[in-house]
């Protein structure tokens, strides 16, 4: 059996700008994973696929050449069973003989995945339970294949691939990239690398695809001790991170020279945020804290006045005012993580005091539904030690 988990994200900073090359993202994980088993059934093609979460099992068969499975394809495992026959595709490209699996993928509590009786469809926090199925699911079908996930970084690039071919969105890959290696500053891949990959893929392309290098940027990144974090989920809403970048990228055929402009800004202060807290060395230090704050609240602002031009609901003024209140309660820094909208809220404070001050006054918001989750700075982990560690040389 191989067994491997990998966590949740935030992106602290870099929404919508990460989009852009070569434009960073810095984006912190968190103690909620995702848990995927794989168990190989020797000289088989059996295939059995257990999610207790959506109370769901699959069974059928795989093609012990290619990959490819013969099953029943619920959408809402779509992306599941996708990430399987990638890695399969891999792992035949690489010489092994196939072997029928048993596959069981569990979400820990804090990503609070619920069916829909009504449509099929899923119900879910916005912390990158999607980027973590993925990405465990990746690693513990190689690691039971006894394949080194890092060698040509084949685990991230797969995750990326099977992640775009499941869902059709090209995306910066940040929360891939997070799940993978933890806590980090990234740049993402040119867009060309995997729009045009056909669903009828091969072994041979999934190599090829492998083998290349794709431009990205990956650098570790710990979100300073001093920080104590606090998130929290808005109640019985959810915001479509698709549907905003849709809106946004309507403004951008629009109006491109004021799209750029804002992005720049965004940028700029993302990068000198991130370069101030890198710096942060203690809770006196409050030259490179308050530099860190102004300019983390401008990239903030210049993302909102993004929403705010291209009519997207990024940050809306009911959220600025809770924002607002959310500082005078506890948060030395608060937003909405990400692509923004009413999907959660997070904070940084700067002992535990205001900490507990923050999760109060939320707690009293019947809007709000705080989150136990804490930031961590680890991606993903394998009972099988050949997967740990050396991914740390890759993402320097």
């Amino acid at each position: 059996m191989a067994e491997a988990k990998a966590p949740g994200k935030v992106l602290w900073m870099g929404g919508y700008s990460v989009l852009e090359r070569p434009n960073i993202g810095y984006v912190t994980t968190i103690d909620a994973y995702v848990h995927a088993n794989v168990d190989l059934v020797k000289d088989s093609d059996e295939l059995c696929i257990n999610v207790p979460d959506f109370s769901m099992e699959v069974r059928g068969t795989l093609n012990r050449e290619t990959g490819r499975l013969t099953a029943e394809r619920p959408k809402v495992l779509n992306l599941l069973m996708t990430t399987v026959e990638v890695a399969l595709a891999y792992v035949a490209y690489k010489g092994v003989r196939l072997e029928g699996m048993h596959i069981e993928t569990k979400n820990d509590d804090s990503f609070k995945y619920r069916l829909s009786d009504k449509n099929g469809s899923v119900s879910k926090s916005a912390m990158g339970s999607s980027s973590a199925l993925t990405v465990s699911l990746t690693s513990a079908i190689l690691a039971s294949y006894n394949l080194d996930i890092w060698e040509d970084d084949a685990m991230h690039k797969l995750a990326q691939l099977s992640h775009n071919l499941a869902t059709g969105k090209v995306g910066s890959g940040f929360d891939i990239a997070a799940a993978a290696y933890g806590s980090i500053i990234y740049s993402r891949y040119p867009a060309s690398i995997l729009s045009g990959f056909s669903q009828d893929f091969t072994s041979a392309d999934v190599a090829a695809l492998i083998k290349r290098e794709w431009g990205y940027s990956i650098k570790k990144a710990k979100l300073p001790s001093i920080f104590k974090t606090t998130m929290a989920n808005f109640v019985n809403n959810a915001a479509i991170t698709t549907s905003l970048v849709g809106v946004v990228n309507e403004f951008k055929k629009r109006s491109p020279d004021t799209y750029q402009e804002i992005i720049n800004e965004i940028n700029k202060y993302a990068e000198r945020a991130s370069a101030c807290m890198a710096k942060i060395n203690g809770p006196d230090d409050s030259t490179n804290i308050d530099a860190f704050v102004e300019n983390f609240e401008k990239s903030r602002m210049a993302t909102k006045m993004l929403g705010e031009l291209s009519g997207a609901d990024i940050e809306t003024e009911d959220q600025t005012k809770l924002i607002e209140e959310s500082k005078k309660n506890g948060a030395l820094v608060a937003r909405l993580p990400g692509a923004g909208g009413k999907d959660s809220i997070v904070a940084l404070s700067l002992d535990d005091k205001s900490a507990a001050q923050i999760r109060n006054f939320w707690s009293r918001n019947d809007k709000l539904e705080v989150i136990g989750v804490s930031m961590q700075n680890d991606g993903v982990t394998c009972i099988n030690n050949n997967i740990n560690r050396k991914g740390l040389k890759k993402a320097a």
